[in-house]
């Protein structure tokens, strides 16, 4: 049985290099994850990831299992449903909200069901028009959302 000081010094401590694989948070931010031990261990896991990547790989395996054609239903399916996570992840970032690790699973499950489709697409058709005007908007979002940061910390 691991002593309290023990969790405390290992939480203290953070996900250390490896950690960051599964966490890709720094101690600072560990709040963004789920903790949980395995044996004397503490194990990180990303709260958005670990809606997101369950959810993409089930959503592109029923892609392949019932093959749904192309129509306008993509277009809501790659661009409606990455709102909630850029939403959330904005306003967390430019910390005008603390957001909860709850509404980061939920909201990075709902676009791993948009990923899932992009990877399906991209797959099937590489570089299809919606896949790339997608993966534009999603960096056109950080971007700025990273400027608003730079310019508010100037």
């Amino acid at each position: 049985m691991l002593s309290e000081a023990a969790k405390a010094r290992a939480i203290r401590r953070g996900p250390g290099w490896l950690g960051l694989w599964v966490a890709h948070h720094w101690s600072d931010q560990l709040d963004h994850c789920y903790l949980v031990w395995i044996r004397s261990r503490p194990i990180w896991f990303c709260s958005r990831c670990s809606g997101l990547y369950p959810v993409m790989f089930l959503s592109l395996l029923s892609q392949f299992l019932v093959v749904p054609e192309e129509g306008w239903w993509d277009i809501p399916w790659l661009f409606v449903l990455p709102v909630p996570v850029m939403v959330d992840w904005g306003l967390t970032r430019l910390r005008l909200r603390s957001g909860t690790n709850r509404t980061r699973t939920i909201s990075g499950a709902i676009l791993g069901f948009g990923l899932g489709r992009s990877v399906y697409l991209n797959m099937i058709y590489p570089f299809h028009p919606l896949v790339v005007a997608q993966l534009a908007g999603l960096i056109g979002m950080v971007l700025l959302v990273e400027f608003s940061m730079w310019v508010r910390k100037s």
